[in-house]
């Protein structure tokens, strides 16, 4: 009886491994519910369900979106409560790494309120120095959000240029980048099939 017992549950265990669903790369599509904005993105993660993707905080994942349009390509993190990301590296087969700044992320959102509170207050400046304190304000403002966004990406053709190098590739590593330090291990995904796909889905061309 205990042999069998053990044939059973060897046999459920070996039935779950070749369930389990494969590592791929997933298409989804969301609109704000306040801008009405589409953005169909192109990423992998952690766990896979059927038709769903997950992934966990603290974590990198790289992506490929389109937001009204505009082809974005980065790193962003995952979980319920993303975490800024900074400067990352990202890294197709035996090719040059490409390194990505916090400073070329797009800005989707940076609140104006406390802009407009600034305005008011260089309106008491002399008129030399208005323009002066406006333009700096709003430079710390994208600075910051730029830094404190969950999400580094590049667009234009540096995009292009790596997407194209993600097409005819195998795999991609990729690593977030500190102050002449690697801020996280290295993290790697294959390129399969899968990725056209979802590009596909997602209406991407180069």
């Amino acid at each position: 009886m205990k042999n069998i017992g053990v044939f059973i549950t060897a046999s459920l265990l070996a039935g779950c491994a070749t369930t389990s669903p494969s590592i791929s790369w997933v298409a989804s599509t969301k609109v704000d519910e306040f801008t009405d904005n589409k953005t169909c993105s192109v990423s992998v993660g952690s766990f896979y369900t059927n038709g769903s993707v997950f992934t966990y905080s603290n974590h990198y994942y790289p992506y490929i979106e389109v937001v009204n349009g505009d082809l974005r390509l980065g790193v962003k993190s995952g979980g319920k409560h993303p975490i800024p990301v900074g400067d990352v590296q990202i890294r197709i087969d035996s090719n040059t790494a490409w390194t990505i700044s916090s400073s070329e992320t797009p800005l989707d959102y940076v609140p104006e309120g406390t802009f407009s509170n600034m305005q008011e207050y260089a309106k008491n400046l002399p008129e030399q120095n208005q323009k002066l304190v406006e333009d700096t304000y709003r430079t710390a403002m994208e600075t910051t959000a730029r830094a404190m966004s969950p999400f580094t990406a590049t667009t234009g053709g540096k995009a292009q240029s790596i997407l194209k190098e993600m097409l005819s590739g195998k795999k991609i590593k990729y690593r977030t980048i500190g102050l002449n330090q690697a801020s996280s291990s290295t993290g790697e995904y294959d390129l399969g099939p899968s990725l056209q796909e979802s590009l596909s889905r997602c209406g991407i061309q180069l």
